[in-house]
């Protein structure tokens, strides 16, 4: 059972039956109540309405109105009339379709086609100050007319406000060119434009004569901006009109027309003009960051990308809006022939974060990161190894290959965790397979890359097992090479070695003892364990103060020691990052024999590590902040179990 009558499209169907954009209430009423007495009246909408229609058409009417779907005129407290917008649109439009076939039309404004258009269909726009906005609105517009209104006491103009967008523009080229092709008027306003492009005369004979041969395509040169020469032509050739019609006293409406559109074609030229320069303006910006992201160190956040700034230091943001970086970012990390990587690669670097790196420079940043990685990683082995082989003990990474590569695969994740993200995503066998053959891929990759799967740990970081367990035994005492000899010292010391296991055994088990008869008290080792399981707690609590969310505390140092350690020579770099290490923890060692754990607190830890970055031999590092930062932290890295 209907409770409802779409008034709308009732109207609709009724004045497209009768062929009306003006309908009279009455008749509209009438013609509801008859059709409304054809369908049951047992049914109480239908009897309503054939009974009362005026009280379910006349609230319908109203929102409707308020709805700018129709306009009514009323008589008293009585609808009148109905008006469509056809009956404003189709007159306007009538007279753009006469224009398009006579160009001496002039414009039309509401007494010329004798028309009061109601005003929540019509809004007036002024030619300089609103119209640039309107040309390529987006969304619906807010009303179906606009009343351009110009300088100069110059007459108003209607014009349906779907035309701004494209239509508007061709009219007034349209009228330009019925203007020049009046009279003498071409030779006057080109011979009046000759002294503004000096050396260009014969450029500008050939537009010119494409707007009077040619003028779509002479607009959409205006649209597309693909010469420089365009957007002066517009502007000196529609300044030259209007200086010439503005002299004149008594205008002819083709004059009052072609004044107009002189004025709405610089306004379109205006705006396109600027509209190319914000598109060069863009691509000139996404270019230098393209350049940006293949300088070192070739990975970047997000974030980064955004701080990004040109050659002159001015942000590349703005230049380009954020939605514009997004879907630039967008396209480059996912746009690509089947079976090629994109141009920009996504790189997962641990704990939620992602970067970002220029294919063409992912192998670059590997090698280089394999060659400092190999120059961290190898002193450490070395070390261990020969303090091992000292004792005439051995480890499985010296005797097998596979757990040889395991342990360097753990150093690397500690020293260098981006860099075992980067190998572990797979894209260097598939980016070495694309840029094979290239002059600046040197050949020797094939070794490391090649065959389509990545080389062995071992082999990436050059790190031969048998040639680095040669390499440390011959660090040891010239006695470990002489075979009796070290046969009998290693006796020794497996003896003193075994004897100083019993002397431990003995202790726990007397200490044990001690606990199991209740003992008073702790024993001193038992009060060590827990004054550094107290230190421990407050590290945690001033980790938290001093780490930043999203990494972790290696991570962290590492990179806090990259601002301050910026000496070249890696060995060099090596013993400085050492010397203070050594430097903090003699320091820590003193001030916690005094220190009460809950003294450990964040502001404390900062005082310590402020007056140690001041002392003499520290306060030759220039990044002295990242320093200190480096400092703290390590402090209580030393002290977190």
């Amino acid at each position: 059972m209907p409770t409802e009558l779409d008034v709308h499209q009732v109207l609709r169907s009724f004045a497209q039956r009768n062929k009306l954009s003006v309908i009279d209430f009455r008749v509209f009423m009438a013609a509801v109540q008859r059709q409304a007495k054809n369908y049951d009246q047992t049914n109480v909408f239908y009897r309503d309405l054939a009974l009362h229609p005026e009280t379910i058409l006349v609230p319908r009417l109203f929102q409707l109105a308020r709805e700018k779907s129709l306009s009514l005129m009323s008589t008293g407290n009585q609808i009148d009339r109905i008006f469509l917008p056809e009956a404003f649109t189709e007159p306007v439009l009538a007279e753009y379709r006469r224009i398009e076939e006579n160009p001496e039309i002039p414009f039309p404004d509401e007494d010329a086609l004798k028309i009061s258009v109601p005003g929540e269909w019509i809004q007036p726009v002024s030619i300089e100050t609103d119209l640039p906005a309107l040309i390529d609105f987006e969304g619906d517009r807010p009303a179906l007319i606009y009343k351009l209104t110009f300088p100069e006491g110059l007459k108003h103009m209607l014009v349906l406000a779907v035309a701004v967008g494209d239509k508007l523009l061709e009219y007034a080229v349209l009228k330009l060119r019925h203007y020049l092709r009046k009279g003498a008027n071409k030779d006057y306003i080109q011979q009046r434009m000759v002294g503004a492009f000096g050396g260009k005369e014969m450029l500008l004979k050939d537009t010119m004569t494409t707007v009077l041969i040619k003028p779509f395509e002479a607009i959409q040169e205006m649209r597309q901006g693909k010469s420089d020469f365009t957007y002066p032509f517009w502007a000196y050739l529609s300044s030259a009109i209007k200086k010439d019609l503005s002299g004149k006293g008594d205008p002819t409406p083709d004059d009052v027309a072609a004044f107009q559109s002189a004025f709405i074609v610089d306004v379109y030229n205006n705006y396109f003009k600027s509209k190319t320069q914000r598109h060069q303006e863009r691509e000139d910006a996404f270019k230098a960051l393209g350049v940006s992201l293949r300088k070192a160190p070739y990975l970047y956040t997000i974030q980064e990308i955004i701080d990004f700034r040109d050659s002159q230091g001015r942000p590349l943001l703005g230049k380009y809006t954020r939605e514009e970086l997004e879907e630039w970012i967008h396209d480059e990390t996912t746009n690509a022939p089947e079976g090629v990587l994109p141009e920009l690669l996504v790189l997962n670097t641990g704990q939620g974060r992602t970067q970002l790196i220029a294919k063409d420079r992912f192998l670059q940043y590997v090698v280089k990161g394999l060659h400092d990685g190999r120059s961290a990683i190898k002193p450490y082995i070395v070390r261990e190894w020969r303090a091992i082989l000292y004792d005439f003990g051995s480890t499985d990474a010296m005797e097998s290959d596979d757990a040889f590569r395991a342990e360097l695969s753990e150093r690397l994740a500690a020293n260098s965790p981006v860099l075992a993200a980067a190998l572990g995503s797979g894209y260097c066998p598939a980016i070495y397979a694309e840029s094979r053959g290239s002059k600046d891929i040197p050949a020797d990759l094939d070794r490391y890359f090649g065959g389509g799967h990545l080389a062995p740990l071992d082999t990436l970081l050059n790190l031969d097992r048998k040639s680095l367990l040669t390499d440390v035994r011959m660090l040891l005492p010239f006695w470990y090479t002489v075979p009796v000899l070290s046969w009998f010292i290693g006796i020794f010391k497996r003896s003193s070695k075994r004897k100083a296991d019993q002397r431990k055994a003995v202790k726990k088990a007397i200490d044990g003892g001690l606990e199991q008869e209740g003992s008073q008290g702790a024993s001193k080792a038992g009060q060590a364990n827990n004054r550094a399981a107290e230190f421990s707690q407050m590290a945690k609590k001033a980790e938290r103060r001093f780490l930043p969310e999203g990494y972790g505390v290696d991570e962290y140092l590492q990179l806090l020691e990259s601002r301050w350690n910026n000496i070249l020579d890696l060995r060099a770099k090596a013993n400085l990052r050492e010397d203070v290490n050594s430097l903090v923890r003699d320091y820590l060692r003193g001030i916690l024999r005094s220190m009460k754990p809950a003294g450990f607190t964040p502001e404390r830890v900062e005082m310590m590590a402020a007056n140690l970055a001041d002392t003499s031999n520290l306060l030759k590092i220039r990044n002295h902040a990242a320093l200190e930062e480096y400092i703290r932290l390590y402090m209580v890295k030393l002290l977190k179990r």
